[in-house]
């Protein structure tokens, strides 16, 4: 009894702690360590050793301005962070001393403050990738479309916005130093995940700890990974809440927009705000302004892709017009509109002046193809293919799946991202009986195409259903004259068809 009375005592003097007067916080300062300051060195050597490797190898995990520009943001965060100790340090200090329940500096403290730390930096990860006020302090770190160490530098100059969501660990009573030695560790860990050169370790580890197999999949753009393993040392808050995803597949890494200044760090920091203010700018009223700032980016995306904005002009002063402007996903729900009799359409046979017009434009050719998606002048091709498994069966789930030719890019092949899939470009299948599939596009779902068996070579095309007649899909093409890639002024959309009966082929088109 006498033991644990002891016992008790010390564990109520740990919470009865002084306070730490004013003037002591620059000496206060100097008693915290900068590990990442000490670290340094090991980080630097780690980074030209996998440089080295990758240059080297088969696998290309470094690309020159992309490496430059992560080193430019690494300096300038290290910069920033000296700067803004002193400032988190008095406002930990002053959190501290109007506790009741102050602990004293104690190391083993440092584990249960770690512990909370942790579980804090998941949710201020989480909620920073849904909503974009957020986003924008974090997007930098997702904008090297290469994954290795020197991401780990891309950490936002104005990180320190989320600071708010660390409160809670202050305010559990922590000695200042073991909460900034915690946040310090945290940061620490998170350096060695960011690398391809290390495979999946122990099924356990795997499980419950940050790795770089689990964070490869928190960097992927596919849409199984998207929004998935934001914990920084421990994986059981992703377990805990529903966000924990294993690596499956090679993740496809970046932004779905990408940024194409891959250097300038004040590019690479800023340009969400940039674009945040100008979505602002143009918003009409103050909940969609609201909604451009606090908003998750998936739903801005989503927003900014389906809904054709009006803006009033005034001419001369007297006369005004309404400009109603597409957005490049918005052409595939025109298509879609066409096919259900709701735009304006005359059918024609292929004329020579179409195949002028278009001669400038590639032709994609493969075995597996179905049909493709072009506009002038922009060569880059959204393609439609069919979708098979490794054993060369068709995969029923998702018989067709859609991929970028990037002819601008040296004819470089890219899977859509999955923003695209799921909001622009993507196709929702579904099995039906005689070996047939019906395809929505996800552009506009009542509209179905079918994926079927061709009845003179037996190979699957896409057809479209007009007058009760098969037409077979081959291409699309949108006719831009002017405008911006988000704001196109199209002039038509012409569709290539060809009549399963006769084999004769045939221009239908949607004046705009």
């Amino acid at each position: 009894m006498a033991l644990i009375q002891s016992y008790w005592q010390n564990f109520i003097s740990l919470f009865g702690a002084a306070r730490i007067p004013i003037n002591d916080i620059h000496q206060l300062e100097k008693s915290a360590p900068d590990l990442l300051v000490y670290a340094l060195p090991l980080v630097f050597f780690c980074t030209a050793l996998e440089c080295g490797f990758s240059h080297f190898a088969e696998h290309k995990s470094y690309e020159k301005k992309e490496t430059v520009g992560s080193v430019f943001i690494g300096l300038g965060n290290l910069a920033v962070n000296l700067l803004m100790k002193a400032v988190l340090l008095y406002g930990a200090v002053w959190i501290y001393n109007i506790l009741p329940w102050r602990m004293s500096l104690n190391w083993w403290t440092l584990i249960p403050c770690f512990i909370i730390y942790d579980c804090c930096s998941y949710w201020s990860h989480r909620i920073s990738h849904f909503n974009r006020f957020f986003w924008a302090t974090h997007v930098v770190h997702h904008s090297a479309e290469h994954y290795n160490l020197t991401v780990a530098f891309r950490q936002s100059w104005v990180q320190h916005f989320k600071t708010v969501f660390f409160i809670p660990v202050a305010l559990m009573g922590f000695n200042p130093v073991i909460f900034f030695v915690a946040s310090q560790l945290s940061t620490l860990y998170q350096f060695w995940v960011h690398t391809e050169a290390i495979g999946k370790l122990y099924p356990f580890i795997e499980k419950y700890f940050g790795t770089p197999s689990n964070h490869r999949v928190h960097h992927g753009s596919q849409e199984k990974y998207l929004d998935k393993n934001f914990g920084a040392m421990f994986m059981i808050w992703d377990h805990l809440f529903g966000t924990f995803q294993y690596e499956e597949e090679q993740p496809i890494y970046g932004l779905t927009t990408p940024v194409e200044n891959k250097t300038n760090p004040f590019i690479l920091n800023f340009h969400e705000y940039r674009d945040m203010i100008k979505d602002v700018k143009q918003s009409d009223g103050i909940r969609e302004m609201l909604f451009f700032i606090f908003a998750s980016p998936g739903k801005i995306y989503k927003h900014k892709l389906t809904h054709s904005e009006k803006k009033k002009a005034s001419v001369n002063g007297t006369k005004s017009k309404v400009l109603n402007t597409l957005k490049f996903a918005g052409i595939l729900l025109m298509i879609i509109l066409l096919l259900s009799e709701s735009l304006n359409v005359f059918s024609q046979p292929l004329k020579k002046g179409y195949e002028q017009e278009t001669s400038g434009l590639p032709t994609p050719k493969g075995e597996n193809l179905l049909f493709f998606l072009q506009r002038n002048p922009d060569a880059n091709t959204v393609i439609y293919e069919l979708n098979f498994k490794s054993d060369g069966v068709l995969d029923r789930e998702n018989p067709v799946k859609g991929s970028w030719i990037r002819y601008t890019e040296q004819i470089k092949y890219k899977e859509l991202t999955g923003i695209e899939r799921r909001f622009a470009y993507g196709v929702k299948c579904k099995a039906l009986p005689n070996d047939e599939y019906e395809i929505r596009l996800v552009a506009y779902k009542k509209m179905p195409l079918y994926l079927k068996r061709s009845e003179i070579d037996n190979k699957y095309k896409i057809y479209i259903k007009d007058e009760g007649k098969d037409l077979l899909l081959k291409r699309v093409f949108v006719r831009v004259n002017g405008g911006s890639f988000w704001f196109p002024k199209v002039e038509y959309i012409d569709l290539i068809t060809v009549n399963s009966a006769s084999g004769m082929e045939f221009l239908k088109r949607i004046e705009i």
